[in-house]
């Protein structure tokens, strides 16, 4: 493995650990409320049905969910500074530019999972006592930089994706990249990812031993001429591996490997 992909997987490996650290980032994740039909009380008062962060006031006002859509009613005493400017429903996460209600060091979205919504609270203090987590990764290896045949799928084609609540989505099916490791034939399915670029949801034999049980994520750059290179070295764990309070998708059936995948991130917590 040559010096200048060494460096390039060194800074990769080194922003995705800063991506943690950063404002509203996973590891400042502080809440995840589900919201039926009605009118919520939020704020750090002990009789809120969505308990906020001791810093945000004791009452902020209330979230009203109505046909799936959700509405914030500001207490008369909140400052307007962070709160959105349109009186319509709050865009949820799922949207082009989400609604962000931003009161000092709490952030707070709607998030939109099926017919399901839900408050993602963030708390920026919580990063003061996260210096000491971060992602630890194998040794580089070029063993696990793979050269793919990849088939595109169907026009329209889908897969369902299971995620961590139990819900399952079906998502589009861009197509099977096909490769020998280890003397196996294996596959993996591709779903999208940002920037049109391909994102396999995978598990393999490592799991619950020196990686993340439920499994990892790869994206790799779109086909050229039906090939796709897929560097295990940059799989890395989902966002349920630093947080409770995520939704992380699960890797779909035939995207199991039989092939230990010895690459990429690593675990402190797999047995």
């Amino acid at each position: 493995m040559d010096a200048a992909y060494l460096d390039a997987l060194r800074e990769w490996r080194e922003r995705k650990d800063d991506d943690l650290r950063r404002r509203d980032s996973w590891l400042a994740l502080a809440g995840l409320h589900w919201l039926a039909e009605g009118r919520h009380s939020a704020g750090s008062g002990a009789a809120c049905a969505i308990h906020l962060p001791r810093s945000a006031p004791p009452v902020i006002g209330e979230f009203e969910v109505r046909g799936g859509r959700v509405w914030f009613h500001a207490s008369a005493s909140l400052p307007p500074q962070g709160l959105p400017a349109a009186v319509g429903p709050l865009l949820p996460d799922t949207a082009d530019d989400p609604t962000y209600l931003r009161l000092g060091d709490i952030t707070i979205v709607v998030i939109k999972r099926g017919d399901r919504v839900g408050l993602r609270i963030w708390d920026n203090q919580r990063l003061a006592s996260t210096k000491s987590v971060g992602r630890t990764w194998y040794s580089p290896n070029a063993a696990y930089l793979v050269r793919c045949a990849f088939e595109d799928g169907e026009e329209g084609a889908t897969i369902p994706i299971p995620d961590v609540t139990g819900a399952v989505h079906d998502e589009r099916l861009l197509g099977t990249a096909r490769f020998e490791i280890a003397g196996r034939r294996e596959q993996l399915r591709a779903v999208p990812a940002d920037d049109f670029r391909l994102q396999f949801l995978f598990a393999d034999p490592t799991n619950g031993l020196a990686t993340y049980p439920a499994g990892r994520f790869l994206v790799a750059d779109p086909a050229v001429g039906g090939i796709v290179t897929l560097d295990f070295n940059r799989a890395y764990n989902p966002p349920c591996a630093f947080t409770d309070f995520a939704t992380c998708p699960l890797p779909p059936q035939g995207n199991r490997l039989a092939t230990p995948i010895e690459a990429g991130e690593t675990y402190g917590h797999a047995a």
